[in-house]
């Protein structure tokens, strides 16, 4: 798979931890400027969390 290595998974361009774009910007910070975050409820965040940590 090509693509920079991210590790933004909350990113819709993050897969299997690399950039799908083929060219991207980075802001002065070094953050890329074509992000864009997907929208998880705070419900299902905690929900999600929950899981995990019964299975810690």
């Amino acid at each position: 798979m090509n693509g920079l290595f991210c590790e933004n998974e909350f990113c819709i361009y993050q897969k299997q931890g690399r950039c799908i774009l083929e060219n991207i910007q980075l802001d002065i910070q070094g953050n890329c400027v074509e992000c864009i975050y997907i929208n998880v409820g705070e419900e299902t965040l905690n929900d999600l969390k929950e899981k995990l940590l019964r299975n810690l």
